[in-house]
Order: structure tokens, then sequence, then C-alpha cells
């Protein structure tokens, strides 16, 4: 038996020729541009969201590497003269890097989000 063929890549392409929704009272080029405009509009305010989000991305990585860098340090440096200050340092240190892990996390999942729901049209393809 042979496997049926897949279409489902094809449910995401907007289509600018749609004649089927054009309103009866507005002309068919003006609906044509107004779709377009609106489309274009979209797709800007998707990437401007995208570059956003890699760029608090970058900055919440550069931050990671430096708490690590300062945990290891810490951890390396073990005195039995721990103090309680020093203790609740590591642990808001602690208490951040795992913020900001999440936070990345829940940023990736955004664009992910992004990617897999964009929609293909003519300008994209």
């Amino acid at each position: 038996m042979s496997k049926p063929f897949d279409y489902s890549k094809w449910d995401n392409i907007e289509l600018s020729d749609d004649e089927d929704d054009v309103h009866p009272n507005i002309d068919k080029e003006s609906w044509f541009r107004m779709k377009h405009r609106s489309r274009v509009e979209r797709e800007d305010r998707e990437e401007a969201d995208k570059k956003k989000i890699n760029d608090e991305m970058a900055k919440a990585n550069l931050r990671i590497k430096e708490i690590s860098k300062i945990l290891s340090k810490t951890s390396s440096n073990d005195d039995d003269s721990d103090s309680d200050d020093d203790l609740e340092d590591i642990e808001g240190l602690q208490a951040e890097l795992k913020a900001l892990q999440s936070a990345n996390n829940a940023n990736q999942a955004k664009l992910d989000h992004y990617e897999k729901n964009k929609k293909w049209n003519v300008d994209n393809l």
C-alpha cells in the first residue's frame, strides 16, 4: 500500500489574488493593495519582534556566562569561612541564572511559534 501524499505544507499559504474575499462595495485593486499593505505591516512587526527577542536572548546569554563564571569561582574557592552574605549571594545568583534560562526558553518558544505559524506568500516563497 502506498503512502498518501501529505498536503499539509500548503495549509499556510496566503494568496494575494483571492477573488472570493473581495467585498462588493470595495474596488478589487484597492482591496488587494489593502491586503498587501496589512501583510507587509504584519511581517514587519514580526521581524521587529524577532529582532527584539534575539537581542534579549543575546544579553541573557552573556549574563548567564558571567553568572556561571562567578559561581564556578565561588565553588572552587570553597572555604570553611562561608558567611551568610556569601551564601545569600550564591543563592541569588543561582535564582537569577534559573530565571534567565527560563526566559531564554520562553523566548525560543516564541521564535519557534513564529516560524511554525509563518504565512507563506509570493514575497517569501
